[in-house]
């Protein structure tokens, strides 16, 4: 009787991942895909594009001692394929120093803007910005399609 009981208390380690891992990840993706990020918003034509990223070097000690990382940014792309410098958001990055090289970079880029019935339209995007030894390339990913309404 008091093995039982223990042994209900304790749930094996695949049991605690199904209950507290598995179901509830999949419950959520089944309510987001259930739903519009926006409800009642126009689907887009196109999503923003990214024409130009120039990435400046990060600071010439982490060049030297080899250190990479990466930073990802949020950012509002006007419908002008702009960024506007005060909607740079830094969602997180793996050293500080990486920061400002970023922003700076998010805050010069150039997009194709985003277009829904075909007015062009502002537009978050999520971007990755990698910085990989010897700090001559990176790596860009755009990851949002959330409209924002009103631009």
């Amino acid at each position: 009787m008091y093995d039982d009981l223990a042994r209900t208390q304790n749930p094996a380690p695949l049991e605690w991942l199904v209950v507290h891992a598995l179901i509830p990840s999949i419950l959520v993706t089944l309510a987001l895909q259930a739903h519009p990020t926006v409800p009642g918003a126009p689907r887009l034509a196109a999503y923003p594009e990214y024409v130009m990223l120039v990435v400046e070097e990060p600071p010439a000690a982490m060049v030297r001692e080899g250190i990479e990382g990466y930073v990802r940014l949020r950012a509002l792309v006007d419908g002008r394929g702009r960024v506007s410098r005060s909607s740079i958001v830094t969602l997180h990055a793996t050293d500080s120093r990486f920061v400002v090289p970023a922003q700076k970079a998010l805050s010069r880029a150039v997009f194709r803007p985003a277009q829904s019935a075909g007015a062009r339209i502002g537009y978050w995007v999520t971007m990755t910005i990698a910085f990989r030894p010897p700090f001559r390339g990176y790596a860009v990913g755009i990851q949002s399609k959330e409209r924002h309404a009103g631009i």
